[in-house]
């Protein structure tokens, strides 16, 4: 039943990408042109250009907070939706429980966003004309992210279910979001570098960086990319079990269906 209802969210952000392909160009303009107005005040302020490994930072880091800004998106809008349009009370009648349901369209609005944050990092390295050489391995910071990214997201939609509004919480988050994505808390004197444990993709973002400057393994010890594996089974973990106690508060209150 779980591969069958993913199947029809796959086929539904298919359809839709072939339906409006101008969405998905002016996103992917509007993602490039924005970074590159970055870039270029940057650029002007510094008194001179923004190069070599520090560039490289801000392009993944950039990139990838595209990324999960989607991914924690998706499940707050996806609430949002269903109680304007007066639907949300029979998607928890459906078969499957409804926090399978957003996570199951998370997925789906997942390969949309790497369609789009992949097409908008090529004209970004076509903007500024560092091109960054990526490796298998760096797939792997980047899913351990995304899943930060759905445990975060049901924290979201806690907000969601309970308001039925999280627009303004959201624009909030992004700023919190880009900060989490460019602080590098794994580089931080003695032990308080271990602080990235606890720290939404805090571990991630340090392998990550460790494999865009071109080294061949990760960090230190392979320890980060366990602790990163935990980082994000911690976050998965607590969004979850706080959507479902504000979920039973919103049905205890018979709030569900109102917008």
């Amino acid at each position: 039943m779980i591969l069958t209802a993913l199947a029809a969210e796959l086929r539904r952000e298919l359809t839709q990408l072939f339906r409006y392909p101008t969405e998905l160009l002016s996103e992917v303009l509007f993602i490039s042109i924005v970074f590159y107005g970055l870039f270029l005040g940057g650029s002007y302020m510094a008194g001179r250009g923004i190069l070599g490994s520090r560039l490289s930072d801000i392009i993944i880091g950039y990139t990838l907070w595209t990324l999960m800004m989607g991914a924690i998106g998706n499940m707050g809008w996806a609430i949002a939706n269903e109680a304007q349009n007066g639907t949300l009370e029979q998607v928890c009648l459906a078969p499957l429980p409804i926090r399978v349901i957003f996570a199951l369209r998370s997925v789906a609005n997942l390969a949309y966003d790497f369609v789009l944050t992949g097409l908008a990092l090529v004209l970004i390295m076509v903007l500024t004309g560092h091109f960054i050489h990526f490796s298998p391995l760096e797939l792997v910071p980047v899913i351990l992210s995304i899943g930060v990214s759905f445990g975060v997201g049901y924290l979201v939609a806690s907000v969601t279910i309970l308001f039925k509004r999280s627009n303004q919480f959201l624009n909030l988050l992004q700023f919190g979001v880009l900060f989490l994505v460019m602080t590098p808390f794994t580089d931080l004197p003695g032990v308080f570098k271990y602080i990235a444990v606890v720290v939404p993709i805090g571990p991630q973002m340090g392998v990550l960086r460790h494999l865009a400057l071109g080294q061949s393994s990760f960090p230190g010890e392979e320890a980060w990319l366990l602790l990163g594996i935990v980082n994000m089974l911690l976050w998965l973990v607590i969004g979850y079990a706080v959507y479902g106690a504000a979920h039973e508060r919103a049905r205890s209150r018979g709030a569900l269906g109102h917008y």
